[in-house]
């Protein structure tokens, strides 16, 4: 017995001291953690690292650089755009990420148990309260085991797709602040390339200028020293000319970073060299020109501004943040399968299946409820107020910008007109020191004070470039399109060549902010009565420039909720034609509706639509159609578009609402709208009722717009 008790003990202790050696080997491992600054060796192949991406060799410099092609660099090379792309990708890749949390837990596990002696036990009778007396045991010393297990929580389920939601506007965050990014590096872009120009220009005439100051102070000291001249007259004049060749080399100080800020800009090493394509004399001259109303710019910039689309986004955020919040106070409920194996040779069957489900619910989430809910909505309503007080700032930012670019406008052309009385004056001097009838020092006195009113005059170009800069900033103008064909240098200067000179035009077909407002108000009190029938005339399609910004975001626009009284599918044609007939007597308008409406049945069903905004002419709409169609391949699908064109009495502005029909179902119409969402445009799916459907037929309200 005591042999036994004593090789017990030796085995138990052969067990315990490994597992004693590791835990205190990890223990002195943990304690021995301290702080290790990097080595040379790190510190120098980092730097190495760096530079190979900073200093990564660009599309060589083959001709002078323009404004649109150093724009074009900084957008393709500027490390800010960089990282902002990257912050992008990062969010569409957490993204990815998120759409996995959304699939359920499947396990699989293997693992080996041991003990040191038998596990056994004995039982007792509860009749008599005897023990049994023997020793028993179920489970074998040494087991392997192993599961696969399915687990599944319903409630999970809908909180990882409200956060999977919430990643993807995160994704939109991340490319509007990117856009962000881009329009400052525009704006920096453009005044430092005026100011490049300004230098170049001027650095030219600067240098034999210093020479010439330069010699006249050294005949000046001459002359002292011989005392030819009166002593006081002697200083004052050296003085004058030190004083000259001050203020030149103020002037060099000045201007000879702005090319180094340009190059940097661009993404350039520093230090490389390069040429600025230099503008006309005539573009030196004329400041740059803004056609676009305050007004116009004020809608413009609430529709386009990254900082508001941003808060736009935010809100779609908070308000799922809203239901994730009301969800995990629902129970949760959990489905669970798994295979399983034990090698336990007591066991009758050693692999085996189970399966289950389990409803929990937290009895105490029925009290916090309440307080829950309000906080999620005191949220989404600090959202909405952030944006409202946001767009307040941008409508006084416009206000600003185009302020600042008029008081500039006209600063500009008193400078000019300065630099060009100043040159005339020059000119006068050097013909009469010609003639000697004065001396050196005042032939370049005027020389050195032409000098500095063409620098003024330029500076202040670039100034008023720069002006013109922020106004695009403040209205969020995007110098590039969407899509592009490709991203090589040579697409990118020109599409944001085509962009700086397209944006204006877009800009003008904007609606007013008090048409906006005024809409709205005179669809909800007077619709019968404000709105009056007509169709849709080439000259009025004239009206407005193409503007598809006017859809984005779903801005509200003219009034025109009413029925459509005649459908026209534009991808198809028409299978008859349609003769639309000037106002006549009701039986023939009557007659024009029915065939109208006979053309629309035949392609769809017009109770199920999808509303894509209004605009201000019939070719805007027909054209915002066209790329939408483009883009989502409507063709096939069957669905059309539908024109309703309504006239104001306010002004008497003709207005044209875009939707789209031929929607099965209305399944098949918030899918439909979904993939417009997604190209960054407003949808929203409405179901005619039965008086708009009867308002419809009666060609008296409204006429096609075909």
């Amino acid at each position: 017995m005591k042999t036994s008790t004593a090789h017990l003990r030796r085995r138990l202790l052969s067990s315990v001291v490994p597992v004693a050696v590791l835990t205190a080997s990890l223990l002195a491992a943990g304690c021995a953690v301290k702080p290790e600054p990097l080595t040379a060796e790190e510190n120098l192949a980092r730097v190495r690292t760096d530079l190979g991406v900073v200093l990564t060799p660009q599309e060589p410099l083959t001709k002078a650089v323009s404004m649109d092609e150093a724009m074009a660099r900084a957008i393709k090379y500027n490390l800010d755009e960089r990282v902002k792309l990257m912050e992008v990708a990062v969010a569409n890749d957490q993204l990815d990420l998120s759409r996995y949390d959304m699939l359920p837990r499947v396990v699989a596990a293997a693992g080996y148990v041991g003990r040191n002696n038998d596990a056994g036990s004995e039982s007792l009778n509860l009749a008599t309260g005897r023990r049994t007396g023997e020793s028993t045991t179920a489970t074998d010393k040494h087991r392997r085991t192993g599961d696969l297990a399915f687990t599944w929580n319903v409630l999970d389920f809908g909180v990882s797709y409200l956060r999977a939601r919430q990643n993807a506007n995160l994704v939109l965050i991340a490319d509007e602040r990117r856009r962000r990014v881009v329009q400052g590096i525009m704006q920096d872009v453009r005044t430092a390339y005026w100011r490049a120009v300004a230098a170049e220009r001027l650095l030219k005439r600067l240098a034999p200028l210093e020479k010439r100051v330069e010699g006249a102070r050294r005949d000046a000291r001459t002359l002292e020293a011989l005392r030819v001249q009166a002593p006081l007259q002697a200083l004052n004049y050296t003085r004058t000319l030190v004083e000259t060749l001050r203020q030149l080399q103020s002037l060099r100080r000045e201007l000879v970073a702005a090319k180094s800020q340009l190059g940097a800009l661009m993404g350039l090493p520093p230090g490389e060299p390069f040429e600025i394509e230099l503008p006309a004399a005539s573009v030196m001259q004329s400041p740059p020109k803004l056609d676009v109303g305050a007004e116009a710019l004020e809608t413009y910039a609430l529709l386009n501004r990254p900082e508001l689309l941003e808060e736009s986004y935010n809100q779609r955020i908070s308000a799922d943040e809203t239901w994730r919040s009301l969800l995990k106070l629902l129970p949760g409920i959990d489905v669970n399968a798994a295979l399983r194996y034990d090698s336990n040779s007591f066991l009758l069957n050693q692999r085996w299946a189970d399966y289950g489900a389990r409803i929990s619910w937290n009895l105490i989430n029925l009290v916090s409820a309440p307080a829950t809910k309000s906080y999620a909505e005191a949220q989404e309503e600090l959202v909405t107020f952030r944006r409202q007080a946001l767009s307040m700032a941008v409508l006084s930012q416009v206000h600003v910008a185009v302020l600042q670019f008029r008081e500039l406008k006209q600063e500009f052309a008193l400078t000019a007109e300065q630099a060009d009385l100043d040159t005339r004056i020059r000119s006068q001097y050097v013909n009469v020191g010609e003639a000697g009838q004065v001396g050196e020092l005042g032939v370049i006195q005027a020389e050195v004070t032409a000098l500095l009113s063409d620098l003024r005059r330029d500076l202040v170009l670039a100034d008023l470039h720069n002006a013109y800069a922020r106004v695009m900033v403040s209205a969020g103008v995007d110098p590039l399109p969407e899509t592009m064909a490709a991203d090589d240098l040579a697409t990118l200067t020109q599409a944001v060549g085509k962009g700086l000179s397209s944006w204006q035009e877009r800009a003008n077909g904007m609606l007013r902010v008090k048409d906006l407002m005024a809409a709205p108000k005179a669809a909800a009190k007077d619709a019968p009565k404000d709105v009056k029938a007509e169709a849709v005339t080439p000259e009025a399609s004239r009206q407005e420039p193409v503007t598809r910004e006017q859809v984005k975001q779903g801005t509200p626009v003219a009034a025109a909720p009413a029925p459509v009284s005649s459908l026209a599918p534009v991808p198809a044609p028409v299978p008859a034609p349609v003769q639309t007939a000037a106002p006549a007597p009701a039986p023939a308008a009557q007659a024009v509706a029915s065939a109208a409406a006979g053309v629309a049945t035949a392609s769809f069903s017009p109770v199920i639509q999808a509303d894509l905004g209004a605009y201000a002419s019939h070719r805007l709409a027909k054209q915002e159609w066209g790329m939408i169609a483009k883009r989502l391949e409507t063709e096939s699908s069957g669905v059309g578009a539908l024109y309703v064109s309504t006239r104001r009495s306010q002004d008497g502005k003709t207005i044209v609402q875009l939707r789209a029909g031929g929607f099965v179902d209305r399944a098949a119409a918030e899918r439909f709208c979904h993939r417009v969402k997604d190209s960054q445009r407003e949808c929203t799916v409405r179901t005619l009722s039965a008086q708009e459907q009867q308002s419809g037929s009666r060609p008296a309200d409204r006429l096609a717009a075909l």
